[in-house]
């Protein structure tokens, strides 16, 4: 009984801190968690809700990886993580089709130096429904070292409707 209660007790205290440890984000169609430490900057506005955002950017304190979310009411575009050809290529890893929802894993990768960036794009096949989520690190490094955090992060969407 008493191994029971500790038992209960150590869960509690961990749940009590993993959730200390992150903020809880709310854009105009969408809720996420990210880590406390990280820095949060809005990116594009939302058309139907004024002064909230439809994207936002996750900024690691050591500036080598970034948390990607676009998330709108309903379709969209992607301008703030656009590839820059003369820049970058891209490379879609896999596709999948599913319950009338295509998923897209896809890679961006600078031609010199800079972040590489990877997201699963998910839209609907009226295309009425867009939404993205990624992450950009630096190196293999920054990946590893944030990896669990993004996990994290892409399994905390919420998303909302009107």
């Amino acid at each position: 009984m008493k191994r029971t209660i500790a038992l209960f007790a150590f869960v509690g205290l961990v749940a009590t801190l993993a959730a200390a440890g992150t903020k809880k984000y709310r854009g105009a169609w969408f809720e996420v968690h990210y880590p406390a430490d990280f820095k949060l900057r809005n990116s594009l506005q939302s058309s139907g809700m004024p002064h909230e955002f439809d994207s936002a950017f996750f900024v690691s304190p050591d500036g080598q990886v970034r948390f990607y979310i676009f998330s709108p009411q309903w379709g969209g575009d992607t301008p703030d993580i656009a590839v820059k050809p003369e820049l970058e290529t891209e490379k879609t890893d896999k596709t999948e089709t599913a319950n009338g929802f295509k998923k897209r894993w896809y890679t961006i990768t600078p031609r010199k130096a800079g972040f590489t960036r990877s997201y699963v794009e998910t839209t609907s096949e009226d295309g009425a429904i867009h939404w993205v989520i990624g992450i950009e690190y630096a190196d293999k490094k920054a990946y590893e070292k944030y990896q669990s955090s993004y996990l994290a992060f892409k399994k905390s969407l919420k998303q909302f409707a009107d």
